[in-house]
């Protein structure tokens, strides 16, 4: 009887293995390894890694056979000590329990109603904005912030942001797979671990005071999951970490939208003011809703494209739950994969020009695999909040276009940190004009 087939194993160095490359050009290797076949097995100090990137096998793990591959090990590791009770880090029995207790703040027909707020919101925010240069990433960190806050969560975060941004910020730190503590022992209190302790801490208290004495009666998230409390469906911990996890995921991941999406207008200005114009048809001198989502193709196209070219979640990662056969090879149980919404994104096979912003490319008939374009991951576990962050970047940006022009610039060229959302490595700011 022959052997299993061996996916094939880029070079790497003695001791880091493909470590030393990917530390040098996170995203540059994964591309590169991605040249090797659709399984590739990496590996790290202390472990292994399979990159999967032909989309009929990432829809096999995400959708097909979903239930032979659990939540990954690292994005167990990473929310450790912070959303161990949350929906983003649990698996089986109780991630459906979960599932089914947040689901009633997601529907279509609660959604569809913040939209007005949600362009509020941005209209205001804008407004407090002077000629001066403004760190845009920053910026609309806080008003994602401000939108979650007022619409799903029913909060006012104004005079508590710092509070939500360290701790978004420490997670980060801690996350970053190249980080050198992640070698060490939990035990040993890194630098970056005591900050990660201390800004959890902070957040924790925040959380508790949000929930201090409200009512259930709403159907905002926070409403929801204390009725599910009371019905006893949650624990307190429970609902404490759920809502810890959409202060810190929900801002985050629209906000380097928003920002990859106003440093591309800014190069692409024909784009913008085509923008412009079909807002001004659309929506007229009011603010957007959602009824006009749906006309307001070209902004949508633009959410798109950006999500294509910037995947905020730039890699989902799974586990096997058991030996699986995928693409012809063996995994053993346990087997960590990797499946990059960064390569198959750019990947040349099923986009052309797949570096270039291209807008147009949504309104062209063109066949693709369905997995060749998951920025909100895929199957029973995609993102929860995929209608929200839609309309959400929609109607941010429809209001925002219409409002300010934003002349915007790169202290360097333009760098990615590979930790939990695609965050940049330079500054990117902008100069406001009020239209």
């Amino acid at each position: 009887m022959s052997e299993p087939a061996t996916p094939p194993s880029p070079d790497g160095v003695p001791v880091l293995g493909n470590g030393m490359a990917f530390s040098r050009d996170p995203f540059g290797a994964l591309e590169e390894w991605a040249s090797h076949g659709p399984v590739v097995r990496l590996q790290f100090p202390g472990r292994s890694m399979y990159l999967v990137t032909d989309p009929d096998l990432v829809e096999e793990v995400l959708v097909e056979r979903q239930d032979k591959f659990a939540v990954g090990r690292d994005q167990q590791e990473t929310f450790s000590g912070i959303e161990d009770d949350a929906l983003a880090g649990t698996t089986g029995e109780r991630w459906e329990r979960l599932r089914r207790a947040l689901r009633p703040a997601f529907t279509w027909e609660k959604i569809d109603g913040y939209g007005a707020r949600m362009a509020r919101r941005t209209a205001e925010h804008v407004e407090q904005w002077d000629a001066e240069r403004l760190d845009l990433h920053r910026e609309m960190r806080l008003l994602t912030l401000r939108i979650l806050g007022d619409t799903l969560l029913g909060v006012d975060v104004r005079g508590n942001e710092r509070v939500i941004l360290d701790a978004a910020d420490a997670l980060v730190d801690r996350a970053d797979p190249r980080r050198f503590g992640r070698l060490l022992p939990e035990w040993i209190p890194t630098p970056t671990e005591r900050r990660f302790e201390r800004n959890v801490e902070a957040l924790n208290d925040y959380v508790e005071t949000v929930l201090d004495g409200r009512s259930t009666e709403g159907d905002d998230v926070r409403s929801v999951l204390l009725a599910a409390r009371d019905r006893g469906d949650l624990t307190l911990s429970e609902v404490e970490d759920n809502l810890v996890g959409l202060l810190l995921a929900g801002h985050d991941s629209s906000a380097v939208t928003l920002t990859y999406a106003w440093l591309e207008l800014g190069r692409h200005p024909e784009v913008r003011e085509s923008m412009v114009r079909e807002v001004e048809e659309v929506v007229g001198d009011d603010l957007p809703d959602t009824g006009d989502f749906e006309d307001l193709e070209r902004v949508r196209n633009v959410v798109r494209e950006t999500l294509r070219l910037y995947p905020p979640a730039w890699a989902v990662n799974r586990q096997t739950t058991e030996q699986v056969s995928l693409g012809g090879y063996e995994l053993p149980a346990g087997a960590q994969l990797t499946l990059p919404q960064w390569v198959l994104h750019r990947d040349d096979r099923y986009w052309e020009a797949p570096t270039t912003f291209d807008p147009d490319r949504w309104t062209r008939d063109v066949t693709r695999p369905e997995y060749a374009y998951f920025p909100f991951s895929g199957g029973p576990r995609h993102c929860i909040g995929m209608r929200f962050a839609r309309l959400e970047l929609t109607m941010a940006l429809a209001t925002m276009a219409t409002s300010v022009d934003l002349d915007v610039t790169t202290d360097g060229p333009l760098a990615f940190r590979p930790s939990l959302t695609l965050r940049p490595t330079v500054d990117i700011e902008a100069t406001v004009n009020h239209r």
